[in-house]
């Protein structure tokens, strides 16, 4: 005869039952399939549910608008892009941050094969690489794909307009993703953000916490060294601003 199971068993039950549901919600939410709708440009996508997705780890030349002609390569990004997932199915892996503050999530795109989207971009030189914290997992691997391309000289890695700008030569219409050099001449910190400041209206920002998880040595240990940083630049009250939130963003000499 059956008999009903005692409060302890009952317990193990319940626990085994509620680990298995959150195991399988953490997988789920880690990781989706969904189809392509179309392509916007090199790096973002948009799926037949309607969302926009931002591609993480990469960063690709701006198509025109208002105007305003497209980069060099944006075109062949956003066709490369399309012709690698538009109208087909996806699988999206998310990291820490899922959604962006425009609301875009932001994932990772693996084709049925296997193969990760932003990879093939980045060995084609269609795309840089950036790593934008907290959303690292891949960056090993981007910075690797990346390489090959870029001592080809592949790709945007052969355009002239491209390479770093003197930070002397930068003004208020120099926003936008770019890479600026120079030299860091001074060392402040406002707020828990460390301005390492390339002359008198153009500094890198890296938040105290960035710099405590993701930098080596001591922040002032950069100042008098050339850097070259990749990144967006912002402008406010006059002045050039670049947020970088780890050190592969930047290349530093004596």
């Amino acid at each position: 005869m059956q008999t009903e199971p005692s409060s302890h068993r009952r317990r193990h039950y319940v626990f085994t039952f509620f680990s298995w549901a959150l195991f399988t919600a953490v997988a789920c939410a880690a990781a989706a399939t969904e189809v392509v709708r179309y392509v916007i440009d090199g790096d973002t996508v948009v799926l037949s549910n309607g969302k926009h997705v931002r591609l993480i780890g990469i960063n690709a030349p701006e198509r025109g608008r208002d105007g305003v002609p497209s980069q060099p390569f944006a075109a062949k990004a956003r066709a490369r892009l399309a012709a690698l997932v538009e109208g087909r199915r996806v699988k999206l892996a998310f990291e820490r941050e899922r959604e962006d503050r425009h609301g875009r999530w932001l994932a990772h795109l693996e084709l049925p094969d296997g193969v990760r989207v932003e990879q093939v971009l980045l060995r084609e030189g269609l795309v840089w690489a950036v790593a934008v914290s907290p959303n690292l997992e891949k960056l090993s691997e981007n910075l690797e794909a990346e390489k090959a391309a870029r001592a080809a000289r592949r790709g945007v890695w052969g355009v002239p307009a491209y390479a770093p700008t003197p930070a002397a030569r930068l003004n208020s219409k120099s926003t936008g993703f770019r890479f600026i050099e120079g030299t860091v001449h001074r060392r402040t910190q406002r707020h828990n953000v460390i301005y390492f400041e390339l002359n008198p209206k153009v500094s890198l920002l890296v938040s105290g916490e960035d710099w405590k998880n993701n930098f080596p040595g001591n922040p002032s240990d950069l100042v008098g060294r050339k850097i070259i940083a990749r990144g967006w630049l912002t402008e406010s009250k006059g002045r050039l601003h670049m947020r970088v939130s780890h050190p592969a963003m930047l290349t530093w000499g004596e």
